[in-house]
């Protein structure tokens, strides 16, 4: 047996010049990858998180952490073989509240735009980040009794502060059109009632190219 297990092995190894010699016509299936310019569209399902971390004091102010949702849209424009440049607004729905004695600060809308930058990577991937200014809007809602002069408030109002954006995740497409994302964000919209506040998410989006 391992007399024939060697002659099988030699055979192997004599035949492998005599196959690289073989130089007639072969037939190759080329891959082209995904065309990843143009307009997208994408629905986004992320989870996120709002605070204003004081480390200068050793105070975290926490607003709390939900369930959003939202869309964005962008162009991109091929600028190499596997690079692609363009920009994007997003604008997102939160639901983060917190309440106290019937007070209620939440956190609204959110939009963004900037400039989004994507790498091919393979036939169907994409690696992205994204870059950009960033606004917060921040709701407060109910009655405040203020404990020195017993006085009641109610207010009903909301404040606006924006910041950077920055993000980055992997694409994936499935098809000619459609494409899936994975993707980790954060920003930092300042002085909303005194607050500088950080929005940190991970989430997902499903999208498509025109």
């Amino acid at each position: 047996m391992k007399k024939l297990i060697g002659a099988a092995a030699v055979a192997v190894l004599w035949a492998s010049p005599a196959l690289a010699q073989d130089t007639g016509p072969r037939d190759f299936e080329i891959v082209e990858n995904a065309d990843k310019s143009g307009l997208r569209a994408e629905g986004r399902l992320f989870w996120e998180r709002l605070n204003d971390p004081e480390e200068d004091i050793g105070i975290n102010y926490e607003l709390g952490s939900a369930l959003g949702y939202g869309a964005e849209i962008g162009y991109d424009m091929r600028v190499s073989d596997n690079i692609v440049v363009g920009p994007y607004a997003t604008y997102d729905f939160s639901n983060v509240e917190e309440c106290e004695d019937n007070l209620c600060v939440a956190s609204g809308d959110y939009y963004a735009f900037g400039l989004h930058v994507g790498f091919e990577t393979g036939a169907e991937g994409l690696v992205y980040g994204k870059i950009g200014y960033g606004n917060q809007t921040v709701t407060l809602q109910g009655p405040y009794t203020d404990p020195e002069t017993n006085e009641t408030f109610v207010f009903d109002e909301e404040e606006s502060g924006g910041g950077y954006n920055f993000a980055f995740g992997y694409e994936h497409g499935f098809g000619d059109v459609l494409y899936g994302r994975a993707e980790l964000g954060v920003s930092e919209s300042y002085d909303i009632y005194g607050f500088d506040f950080q929005r940190g998410y991970i989430g997902a989006a499903l999208g498509a190219r025109f």
